[in-house]
């Protein structure tokens, strides 16, 4: 079960540090990583091959499988699993950690998405090394990670969120096709969202939660609508849904590296 991962060549005096600085908290992980990216040269991006991208991705991801379970069996060689998660990820962060050499696959998502989502997985594996975090956080750590294995399912997401912010940006009046509105802001994403994240069951059981509140949301304000509530009320029940719509579509825009 607990297979060593093979090392990738690397500079052996940056090799003896890299452990330590993850171990002990977030702050020395990313004075280590700015201080090593300032010394060494940022990966040639034209040598760029997607299939090793996702095979070291798929890496990462095995890794911080070994050390969550190392962690949950209290294995007594704990210590070596969070070196070998933590070696990677600054290796995966010197090549790809800032938009400047992110992969040319996954160049379409902007600059500081791209930043604060390393930023984020960072964090996250930080944490997974220090504490252990709770399933929640593991499982949407490993889909973020996933995901930049297949940046087509990143891209066509943000296809759906940029047209979603376009039409609620150029509507006069936003609410006047409710049928029309609801399904721009709310049921095009979510049944594309299904579509990607059904292998995930928590993400899934997440989505669908926020999906049914809001169609009954939705359905309530139409049956005030249809029993003669004034006008103005209705409008600030949609305002105040839409609000929550965006507020529940912000999770999922951030999980898809999309934050512009």
């Amino acid at each position: 079960m607990f297979l060593k991962s093979k090392k990738i060549a690397t500079d052996k005096k940056a090799v003896k540090h890299v452990g330590k600085p993850l171990i002990r908290g977030v702050a020395g992980v990313f004075f280590f990583t700015i201080a090593l990216t300032m010394q060494l040269a940022a990966c040639d991006m034209s040598a760029f091959v997607q299939s090793e991208f996702a095979e070291r991705c798929q890496l990462l991801l095995d890794l911080c499988d070994k050390a969550d379970l190392a962690r949950s069996l209290a294995h007594p060689d704990i210590a070596g699993y969070n070196g070998a998660l933590s070696r990677e990820w600054i290796r995966f962060f010197l090549a790809h950690g800032n938009h400047s050499n992110i992969p040319p696959t996954l160049a379409f998502i902007a600059t500081d998405s791209w930043n604060i989502a390393m930023n984020e997985v960072g964090n996250a594996i930080a944490a997974l090394i220090n504490t252990g975090i709770d399933r929640e956080n593991m499982h949407r750590l490993r889909f973020r990670v996933m995901l930049m294995k297949e940046p087509q399912r990143i891209e066509t997401l943000q296809k759906i969120f940029d047209g979603r912010r376009k039409q609620l940006l150029s509507a006069t009046e936003q609410w006047s096709d409710r049928e029309a509105w609801f399904t721009q802001t709310l049921i095009l994403p979510a049944n594309e969202l299904h579509a990607q994240v059904g292998e995930v069951p928590e993400l899934l059981h997440r989505l669908q939660t926020e999906v049914d509140s809001h169609i009954a949301a939705f359905q309530r304000i139409i049956e005030h609508e249809k029993n003669g509530t004034d006008p103005e009320v209705v409008a600030a029940l949609f305002s105040s849904l839409q609000q929550e719509i965006d507020l529940d579509m912000a999770f999922w825009e951030t999980l898809f590296f999309y934050n512009t």
